[in-house]
């Protein structure tokens, strides 16, 4: 053949080879490259060619690349050898080289392929047996069974050091919990060339169990035959033991709703779907059907029309907004029944958005009842109180309403027969007293009718301590001055609560009347009321002349129907009584044992 066409053939191959070739110079630059090799960094021919070849490697690569070079032709004719080469995009990429010398031209002829690719998936491979190797618990077998090969793993999960593990069988961490069919059809499986996942439970060498989460896998050859096999494994014993206790604690907690009568629920806030506990279902009433969950709508139709508007709101600004609500509401069950509950919900976020509200709800019907007749029977020994207060202060009032009538008839009369002689400013004096005395009455009646007003509906508005007191004051005035009592008191401006007035009022005229009972019979009779604050507490100190109350009473003093007092003078009722009231406004009554005097002390929670 002519030697152009052989070189016509040679230059084709050099053209469409799928592998890279090039010709580096002496002076280090490529002398031609093909067209593959420009494909493969994304240069022009030109541009690999008016660069040194060692502009493309990668920093890391040059002076290693530098020594191969050097070999070539002092120590060696030909290496092979990898590094790294620029991309034009300014990524790299990995090349494995075969290269040779010609002695005479001093010509480099190299042939290199891409093998980026195969590099990361080495990597990968790497990475992969290092996390099985440090993760997993990891065994080899032979087609009997037999162990092979354990890691570290295994040997620290399992007690058994690698000698006492290779050669012998899986049978060495038996815990005799499966069934001997349970291994014939996890053998069956692999053997037939598939693989078999599962738990397993096993045992330790001291005696111990420990759960796997274990992956049996055959391995082939060429011929396509199982060789061996290998068991991937994941320690799970935490997690068997978790879901146990979870278990466990589920059927416990399940057991204690039902005994206390209180259910959970759970509602999708992109779809209103509600999941509901045994309890709450029974609770409601509700038939549980298989495949059926409530809507929200359904949800709201189980309470009665005036409150369904009150949990339809409490439930959007839930979603709305985030806000927690806590109700007590009726409920019309589809039985027919209405009920007392007491229900509650707060919403529940994911990245910052709400996804669900979740709540409880109890069934408080009983306890409602019960309490909605307390309340009731409470009111009727509150106007019972309040009367029996009103009777004993009568004659007292009557009394003091009747010296500034005294003054005004007399004052009149004085006007009448000095109608001709008196002066403008006898007159004007005259009036001014009888004004007065008329005022007096008239606060005296205000007060005394306020005080007997008898509201069925308690509400709680915020209120000035001092002005309840200044109140208070007044009704006992005519019993302090009849029994000769003095009474000092000593305010804080400002004090306000959240109370009922009339109650509160009530709470203090009750006090010092007893207080005024106590001390009526000492010759040095007084009383003493004072206001002071804390940071979050205003607290009335009620001081008597008295020596205190002995500790075998204390006991029992605010329970109905104990009293000191002759049973001509008490009901027993009144310490009772104020210990409902003062309980209802969450305000508390306690004796000062400190004190050398008897001081009840009442602390009121500072209005936020």
């Amino acid at each position: 053949m002519p030697i152009n066409a052989k070189n016509n053939i040679y230059e084709q191959f050099f053209k469409l080879s799928i592998d890279m070739l090039c010709v580096v110079n002496k002076a280090r630059y490529f002398q031609t490259v093909n067209p593959s090799f420009s494909r493969a960094l994304g240069y022009k021919e030109e541009e690999l060619l008016s660069s040194p070849v060692i502009d493309f490697i990668h920093p890391d690569d040059v002076d290693r690349t530098i020594r191969e070079f050097e070999q070539l032709g002092s120590e060696l004719d030909s290496l092979s050898f990898e590094n790294r080469y620029r991309h034009k995009n300014n990524h790299y990429v990995t090349f494995s080289w075969n290269s040779y010398i010609d002695p005479d031209s001093g010509l480099v002829y190299c042939v290199a392929r891409d093998i980026t690719q195969q590099i990361k998936v080495q990597s990968k491979l790497s990475y992969l047996q290092n996390a099985l190797e440090q993760e997993t618990v990891y065994a080899e077998t032979d087609m009997r069974g037999v162990i092979t090969k354990v890691n570290r793993k295994f040997c620290e999960i399992s007690g058994y050091s690698e000698e006492e593990l290779l050669g012998n069988t899986h049978k060495l961490i038996n815990s005799d919990y499966h069934p001997t069919a349970f291994f014939s059809a996890i053998w069956k499986t692999i053997s037939s060339g598939k693989v078999w996942s599962g738990t397993i439970k096993n045992r330790k060498k001291n005696g111990d169990d420990f759960f796997v989460q274990s992956i049996l896998i055959p391995i082939f050859d060429n011929s396509n035959q199982i060789v061996n096999y290998i068991a991937i494994r994941q320690d799970i014993t935490d997690k068997v033991n978790s879901e146990h206790n979870r278990v466990k604690a589920l059927e416990i907690l399940s057991e204690t709703s039902a005994v206390a009568k209180i259910g959970g629920w759970e509602m999708n806030a992109a779809t209103g779907v509600l999941s509901w506990t045994d309890e709450t279902f029974r609770i409601l009433e509700v038939e549980q059907v298989d495949g059926l969950t409530p809507l929200l709508p359904e949800g709201l139709q189980l309470f009665i029309t005036t409150d369904q508007p009150i949990i339809e709101k409490a439930v959007n600004r839930a979603l709305e907004f985030g806000e927690p609500y806590a109700l007590e509401l009726q409920a019309s069950t589809p039985t027919g029944n209405i009920k007392w509950i007491y229900t509650n919900g707060k919403a529940n976020y994911k990245d910052g958005k709400i996804v669900t509200l979740s709540g409880t709800i109890q069934d408080i019907h009983e306890r409602k009842l019960i309490e909605i007749k307390y309340n009731q029977e409470r009111h009727k020994s509150i106007i019972s109180a309040k009367f029996s207060a009103l009777g004993e202060l009568s004659a007292s009032i009557a009394h003091e309403i009747n010296n500034p009538l005294a003054a005004i008839s007399g004052f009149a009369e004085l006007l009448q027969l000095t109608r001709v002689k008196s002066s403008p400013e006898d007159i004007f004096e005259k009036s001014t007293a009888i004004l007065k005395s008329c005022d007096r009455i008239q606060h005296i009646v205000k007060s005394l009718k306020r005080f007997s007003r008898s509201d069925v509906k308690s509400e709680y508005t915020s209120a000035s301590l001092t002005n309840i007191i200044n109140e208070a004051v007044i009704l006992t005035t005519p019993k302090l001055a009849h029994r000769l009592v003095k009474l000092q008191c000593n305010h804080i401006e400002n004090s306000q609560i959240l109370c009922n007035e009339i109650e509160i009022e009530q709470v203090i005229v009750n006090l010092v009347n007893n207080a005024i009972d106590a001390v009526s019979a000492l010759s040095d009779k007084w009383i003493d009321i004072s206001v002071t604050e804390t940071k979050l507490h205003y607290s009335i100190s009620i001081t008597d002349a008295g020596l205190g109350v002995p500790l075998d009473e204390q006991v029992s003093i605010f329970e109905p129907f104990i009293t000191s007092k002759d049973s001509t003078e008490g009901t027993g009722l009144g310490l009772s009584i104020v210990k409902g009231i003062l309980d209802s406004h969450g305000a508390k009554i306690s004796i000062d044992n400190n004190n050398e005097n008897t001081c009840f002390i009442v602390d009121f929670p500072k209005l936020k």
